[in-house]
């Protein structure tokens, strides 16, 4: 596939991995507008493509707050995403705690997604949730 989105606040990659869509998102800053864009365009191109797992690799230093992050996740809920799974993967650590609150935010709302700590390990879990669906 290798398709790339830009805009003036970020950057996402497309590319077809071995049964799941991988999507990189890189950028200098954040905000829920911000995010809310680039997570629009992965779940539409998810859903153009009929990819059914997803793995999101972000890299953008800059966070946005805990109430944005669960304004985000409710909004990413009302799309018709939840049969779609998605392993997300943040290139920066000092995230985490952040990540795993919208990993909460988003099961409580019937999404399938975990966040991990690498690629691999991301990308592992999808293949094993493919061969399982098989």
């Amino acid at each position: 596939m290798g398709n790339v989105v830009k805009t003036d606040d970020f950057e996402v990659k497309f590319d077809q991995g071995a049964g799941y869509l991988r999507a990189e998102i890189t950028g200098s800053r954040a905000s829920l507008d911000i995010a809310r864009n680039y997570w629009r365009t992965i779940a539409e191109t998810a859903l153009k493509t009929k990819n059914e797992r997803l793995l999101v690799i972000e890299d953008i230093p800059e966070q946005i707050t805990v109430s944005e992050v669960h304004m985000l996740i409710t909004e990413l809920s009302e799309l018709p995403v939840r049969d779609i799974r998605l392993a997300f993967v943040d290139r920066h650590s000092q995230h985490k705690s952040l990540n795993e609150f919208g990993v909460l935010v988003g099961e409580n709302r019937g999404l399938n997604i975990r966040s991990f700590d690498s690629e691999t390990e991301g990308a592992a879990w999808l293949v094993e949730e493919f061969r399982m669906a098989s």
